[in-house]
Order: structure tokens, then C-alpha cells, then sequence
């Protein structure tokens, strides 16, 4: 039977012990098993730790694929509250949604509105936003927004402390003009490959009401899984003309 490294902690340990429990929720034959365990830790292997080689942008992008199925392969189910605020100041409207959001791994997000207030027809661009996060919550939707190399070329910058980690800054470049997809800077975890904070602007218009809005996504650290914490989005659409949503997360359970 496989072991994993002896080490209890640090960024090749955590993959090597999440690879291995792959392997045993997907009952793999051994032989099958240890050839998952190597391909998922190849790629990365050289790159796990503060102090290690310094890696290529492809290396960086490998490892966040290789995050990516990690997260949704082990968080099976979660829930959280949701505060929702829209304000314009073309009209001077605000509105605001508190909503309790669940997930689980093959039904995706589902949502319950707690209270609602303000603008009707602010509330019901928040309606929109909020059915738009259901169907992005469904696969195979989430996969067109990853960062990943089906969706976009990427370049690193450098490196910077975010969110209190050492991370790779990346530049994002959409392959494909996509209202999924952001043209801008991606901060990622340098010990687990995780999303920290996004920056940038959707590579197309959403609609005629908010065009393509400049979003800022930060993330916070829960049992091992980066979650969103944080959306501000800020559009000046034709109709609408200054807008900003303001998203906060709160009360993560995990399941």
C-alpha cells in the first residue's frame, strides 16, 4: 500500500496526502492509483515551498489546475451568508439582498433571500447577478471560468505578500473575448497554488446596463480551501452609467 511522505506539513505534503486520498474515494486499482499520485505532483513538485526554484508561468498555471481539481474533488458541500449591495449613482438607487447560500458538490449553489431592501429594479439586477452564481456554481460552467490554460496565457510578474502569503503575480490574458473571462492580475498562493485576490476587467460586456465592470475578488483561507471573501465590481454601463456591487461573504460551514 502507498505512503505518503513522512512530513506533516508544507505545500508537497499537502499534495501528496490530498492525491492519495483521491485515489482512495475513486477505489483506483494500486497500480492506477500511484500513476495519479505521480502525475498530480510532478507538475508541481519543484515548485512547493518559499524557498524553492524559481518556476515558469506554465509550472504556476499546472499547479493551479492541479488546486482547482483538488478543491472540487474533496469539498463535497458548504454553506455561507451573503451580502449583497447595489448602488447607482446616475439615479442615486441603492439596494441591498442578505442571502444564505448552500452548496453541494453535484447540485451546485443554492440560495435563500433573509431580507431585501431598497430599489425594485436594483434588487432585481441582484436577482440576476445571484441566478447567473447558481448556474456558474454547475460544472461543466465553472470550469469556463477557471484559470487554466484551456482559458487564458498567463506571465508572472513577480512575487508579492497578499492576504498574508507570498504570492505569484500573475498577468491574465483571456485566449477568447468572454464575458467568463478577466483581462488582468491574479495573486496566487506560492505554498498551495490557491487563488488569493483577482484584479481586473471581464474581457467582454456583460450587458447593455453594466458593460464589462472592473472587478476585484479577494479570498479568504477556510480549513485548507480558499473561498471568496470579497467582490467589488464597479461598471459604467449606457443606460445605467455608475454602478457598484459590493459582495461580502460570511459564516463559511463546511460539510
Amino acid at each position: 500500500m502507498f505512503v505518503p511522505p513522512r512530513a506533516k506539513s508544507g505545500g508537497l505534503y499537502r499534495v501528496w496526502r490530498d492525491a492519495f486520498r483521491m485515489t482512495c474515494k475513486l477505489k483506483l486499482k494500486p497500480h492506477l492509483g500511484h500513476f495519479l499520485i505521480f502525475v498530480l505532483v510532478s507538475g508541481v513538485v519543484t515548485g512547493l515551498g518559499a524557498d524553492g526554484p524559481a518556476l515558469t508561468s506554465d509550472q504556476i498555471l499546472r499547479g493551479i489546475e492541479i488546486e482547482n481539481t483538488r478543491r472540487r474533488t474533496l469539498l463535497k458541500e458548504y454553506s455561507g451568508s451573503r451580502q449583497y449591495t447595489l448602488q447607482n449613482a446616475r439615479f442615486g438607487k441603492r439596494a441591498a439582498v442578505a442571502v444564505l447560500m448552500s452548496y453541494r458538490q453535484f447540485a451546485g449553489e443554492s440560495y435563500t433571500v433573509l431580507t431585501r431592501s431598497g430599489s425594485d429594479k436594483l434588487n432585481g439586477i441582484i436577482d440576476q447577478v445571484i441566478a447567473s452564481e447558481r448556474v456558474v456554481s454547475l460544472s461543466p460552467e465553472n470550469a469556463r471560468h477557471d484559470i487554466a490554460s484551456a482559458n487564458y496565457r498567463v506571465r508572472l510578474l513577480g512575487t508579492e505578500v497578499a492576504a498574508g502569503r507570498r504570492c505569484y503575480v500573475l498577468d491574465l490574458e483571456p485566449k477568447i473575448k468572454s464575458r467568463f473571462l478577466i483581462v488582468g492580475r491574479a495573486w496566487i498562493d506560492a505554498g498551495s497554488y490557491s487563488v488569493v485576490r483577482i484584479d481586473g476587467q471581464f474581457a467582454a460586456s456583460l450587458s447593455i446596463l453594466v458593460g464589462a465592470p472592473h472587478i476585484t475578488e479577494e479570498f479568504v483561507e477556510v480549513n485548507g480551501f480558499w473561498l471568496p471573501a470579497h467582490v467589488r465590481s464597479v461598471s459604467s454601463g449606457i443606460l445605467l452609467g455608475p454602478t457598484e456591487l459590493d459582495i461580502l461573504f460570511s459564516n463559511y460551514q463546511l460539510g
